[in-house]
Order: structure tokens, then C-alpha cells, then sequence
């Protein structure tokens, strides 16, 4: 039997085939049962819906491509013992959530992950949802992320949102993150509406002395530590990062340091709240803080700083704290305070408006130029990072004080002609930022000199301890490039330093920071 069928209806068949295989398209997913993950996470099966604790077995790889969605049905963990890659791009997120957001799902977990294996990546990723709430202690730390006794680890340029931990606050902590006596790499992310026991934002405990860097913590609320707590031997290195509008119910609404020693460098605080130490809260704790502004935050007791215990003595160099140290507040301020307490201001820093959460510094800024390059402290060197927040050069312009805070202004001097004996150097040396960084093992490092001069070019580690001498002879005016080889290091920043004396008494002197990862 011959059947007829017109031209219109064969056109109209196949446009509806065609929508068919779109929507199909669109409504497909790739189920992923309990057990071992690894291979390769494609957008072509995205979403992936995953039904159990799922595991990547040491000695193996899980890479998960941009834009690809990974929706967890219940509370079960992503626990990596292998290697991890989930690098999505700016455009091309990688998201981690939860089917069920009351329930969330147990976050991604590095627990005494080898350190034999390469280096994970958590880049240009959303997690959210988190909900570290069940099982042991260590069960109920890092809503998104938990990591423990492994620092092969790079998080970058990732959202961090609407996670919790939950349990004892005494054991437990960590509403987005928890580093535990583990020290990875957490540049530029945004860690925000986190709620925590203790770190609302990030807690760093037991040894963990990772790097902090060019991120936003915000709006997040802990019992201590609403935006970032650092506690029990932990000394990291928090760098250009703007902590606003945290919250803790009892102490250190922006930072708390119990039992520890971090360096806490150009950073803008501001805004946040607890009953003690709205802006930082210190207990048996000497941290650094350098060129930071400490500024617009309450407490019934301390807006700016307490200091929980005789002898807690952190050191305040060259920062913008309101009210001054005679405002601190705690058993351990007034006559019991000794710490270094230097070129620090109490001037309102002229937020551009930080009632709409604009931190960058206005053109009559007192806090511009007001900071300093480097400073010592019980024999040890500490530097201002050669980029701020948003990756702008710090110094803006070359060879002037830095600003306080996170955010660099354009301006060498404040319109208001405030701190205008600011330093000014004679121009025609430069060194310049290595390339590649971050780097893994050589990087290489140029310079140039307008005259002939001595040069001195070494490495540092983030103490200030020398590591390497690259350069140390005299060169005639030119360009040159040296390579730096750090295949016996650790993962990390460090710093590089050159000085220069020309033979007419001319001195340069710049730093520069380079990043290693492995």
C-alpha cells in the first residue's frame, strides 16, 4: 500500500523531530550512582546528578569541563583522594549544589589526601548549598569545602555561598571552609551568606597556614570569627582581602585570632559586628597587621579591636584603625598592651560609599599613600603585595608609599595633600613581574638598568627568609633575564627583591611576589 505524504507535512514532521531532539538535548543528565568517580565529567552529560558519597581513588583523576552542573540528591560527600580538576572558565561555571537545598548536600572533602599526588583545582566554580551538619566532628567541618592534612590544593576565582557547618563549637568550624592543618592556595573567590560554628567564612586550624588572598568575605555569621577565624598554632598569610559585613555572636566579627600568629596585610576590614571586637579580636595571639585599614565596625565591647587576654599583643604597622589603641578594649588593652604600635592613623578613610559596598579609597583618602613597602618585626621582614584587590600594581604610581587597604588608588598623594613627604624615586631602573606566574618549577625574572650599577636580586620566603641569590654583581646598563628554579620548594608565594646602587649613589629598590604551584 502506497501512502502519500505532502511536501508541508513532511517539513512539519521533521521540525518537530528536530524540537524532539533539542529538548532532549536539553533535559539530559548522566546519573551517578554511589562508589569511585573518575574520567572525565563532560557538558555534553550535564547535569550530574549524583546519588550517594562519591570518591576520587588516590592515583586517579576526575576532570569536570566548564559549565558542567553537578547536582547532589541528598547529603553525601565529594571526597578526593586522588586529583581533582574542575577549572570552568568566567563564562563556563562549574556549579556544585543540591538537589534540595534544605538538605543540601556534604561538600567536597580532601581528608589525609596523599601528598603524592598533583595538585588539585577548584577554579571558576560555584558551590553552594553545602551542608556539613551530620556524623563526627570532623563530619561537621567545611560546609563546601574540607581539607585536611593536604595542601596541594588551588581555589581561585570561585562563589562561595549559602553553606552551613554545624555541630560543637568548640570542635567544629568552617561555614563555607575549613583548612585543617592544611595550608592550600584561596586567591580571588568571594565567600558570602555563610554561616558557620566558627568561621563563618573560613576557619583555619591546627597548623594550617595557607594563603588568603584578593577574596571577599561578606555577610557571613559564626558564633566567633563571622568572616574569618584563625585558631591553635595556625599562621597564615591574608593578603588584599575586603572582610565587610560578617557578623559574630560572641567574638571577632571580622577576624579572630585564638592561639595564633597570622600576617594580615592590606586588607580592608570594615563594617562588621559582634559583641566582642567588631573588626578583629585577639586572644593569646601577636598577629601582624600591616597596612590595613580596620575601620566602621561595632561591638558593645572593642568596634575595632579586642584583646581577650593579658599580653595578647598584635602588632599594628602603618594601618588606619579608628578610635586608635587607645579604644581597644579587653582584658588585654590599656597599660597591658606592648605590642608595636607604628605610623598607624585614626582618619576616617573616605570609602567611596560603603553604604552600597564601594571600599575603593576617594581621591582625599588620607589612606593613600600612607602605607609602607616593607617593615620588620623581631628580625623578620614583612612586604606589601605588589598587586592590590583587583590586580591593579602597587605601587600606583611606581615608586611612592603603597595605600592602606585592599584597594590602590591611582593617586600618589591624597588630593588633600595629606602625607606628601611620601617617598619619590628617580625613574630608570625597572624590574619587572616573572613570567609565567604562578609557575611550576622555572619561572623567569627580568630587569633593566638605566646606568651602570651593583645588582642584588634574591627570593624570599613569605617570612622574609632569604632563599636564593640570583644576582649579586655589577652590570652595565641594559635588559637582562635570569631563571629561577624551585623544583626543591614547596607550593606557595614568595617574594623577590632587587636592589640596585648606581655609582653616583642612586638606590633602587623594588618586590615583587611570585606564586609556585605543583
Amino acid at each position: 500500500m502506497y501512502i502519500h505524504i505532502s511536501r508541508s507535512i513532511m517539513i512539519s514532521m521533521l521540525v518537530l523531530i528536530s524540537c524532539f531532539l533539542v529538548v532532549s538535548n536539553l533535559v539530559a543528565q548522566t546519573d551517578v550512582p554511589a562508589g569511585n568517580v573518575s574520567g572525565t565529567w563532560s557538558l555534553t552529560g550535564s547535569p550530574f546528578r549524583v546519588h550517594g558519597d562519591i570518591t576520587v581513588p588516590n592515583g586517579q583523576t576526575l576532570t569536570i569541563e566548564p559549565g558542567v552542573n553537578v547536582i547532589f540528591s541528598g547529603n553525601y560527600k565529594f571526597n578526593v583522594q586522588g586529583r581533582l580538576l574542575a577549572v570552568g572558565t568566567q563564562q563556563d561555571t562549574i556549579t556544585f549544589t543540591a538537589q534540595d537545598t534544605a538538605t543540601g548536600w556534604h561538600g567536597i572533602r580532601f581528608v589525609n589526601t596523599p601528598s603524592t599526588n598533583d595538585t588539585s583545582k577548584i577554579i571558576y566554580c560555584k558551590l553552594q548549598y553545602g551542608k556539613a551538619v551530620t556524623g563526627t566532628y570532623y563530619d561537621q567541618c567545611g560546609g563546601a569545602l574540607y581539607v585536611q592534612s593536604f595542601s596541594k590544593l588551588l581555589i581561585s576565582n570561585c562563589l562561595i555561598k549559602f553553606n552551613v557547618n554545624g555541630g560543637n563549637p568548640d570542635y567544629t568550624g568552617g561555614g563555607a571552609i575549613c583548612f585543617w592543618a592544611a595550608s592550600p592556595i584561596l586567591i580571588n573567590c568571594t565567600i558570602s551568606n555563610n554561616n558557620g560554628t566558627t568561621g563563618g567564612g573560613i576557619i583555619c586550624w591546627s597548623s594550617a597556614n595557607p594563603i588568603i588572598s584578593n577574596n571577599i568575605f561578606a555577610n557571613n555569621t559564626a558564633l566567633d570569627g563571622g568572616g574569618i577565624y584563625i585558631g591553635n598554632s595556625s599562621n597564615p598569610h591574608v593578603t588584599n582581602n575586603v572582610v565587610v559585613h560578617n557578623q559574630a555572636h560572641d567574638n571577632g566579627g571580622g577576624i579572630r585570632c585564638n592561639g595564633s600568629n597570622p600576617c594580615i596585610v592590606n586588607n580592608t576590614i570594615a563594617n562588621n559586628t559582634a559583641v566582642y571586637g567588631g573588626g578583629v579580636d585577639c586572644y593569646s595571639s601577636n598577629p601582624i597587621i600591616f597596612n590595613t585599614i580596620i575601620y566602621g565596625n561595632f561591638s558593645s565591647n572593642g568596634n575595632q579591636v579586642y584583646l581577650g587576654i593579658k599580653y595578647s599583643n598584635p602588632s599594628f604597622l602603618h594601618c588606619d584603625i579608628e578610635g586608635g589603641k587607645d579604644e581597644f578594649k579587653g582584658d588585654g588593652a590599656g597599660v597591658y598592651y606592648t605590642g608595636s604600635y607604628v605610623n598607624n592613623v585614626e582618619s576616617n578613610p573616605l570609602f567611596v560609599d560603603s553604604a552600597k559596598n564601594d571600599f575603593h579609597l576617594t581621591d582625599h583618602s588620607p589612606c593613600i599613600g600612607a602605607g609602607a613597602d616593607s617593615t620588620q618585626v623581631s628580625g623578620k621582614w614583612y612586604y606589601a603585595p605588589v598587586q592590590d584587590f583587583e590586580g591593579n600594581p602597587r605601587p600606583n604610581p611606581a615608586g611612592i608609599n603603597p595605600d592602606m587597604g585592599a584597594f590602590e588608588s591611582i593617586l600618589g598623594n591624597p588630593l588633600t595633600g595629606i602625607n606628601e613627604s611620601a617617598k619619590q624615586l628617580p625613574g630608570g631602573f625597572q624590574l619587572y613581574q616573572n613570567y609565567p606566574n604562578p609557575f611550576n618549577p622555572v619561572t623567569n625574572i627580568q630587569y633593566c638598568l638605566s646606568k651602570y650599577a651593583r645588582i642584588k636580586l634574591c627570593v624570599y620566603d613569605i617570612l622574609g627568609r632569604e632563599i636564593a641569590v640570583l644576582v649579586n654583581t655589577e652590570k652595565p646598563a641594559g635588559t637582562y633575564q635570569v631563571s629561577f628554579d624551585a623544583a626543591k620548594l614547596s607550593s606557595g608565594m614568595y617574594l623577590y627583591r632587587m636592589q640596585a646602587e648606581s655609582e653616583n649613589g642612586y638606590v633602587f629598590n623594588d618586590i615583587k611576589k611570585l606564586i609556585l604551584i605543583k
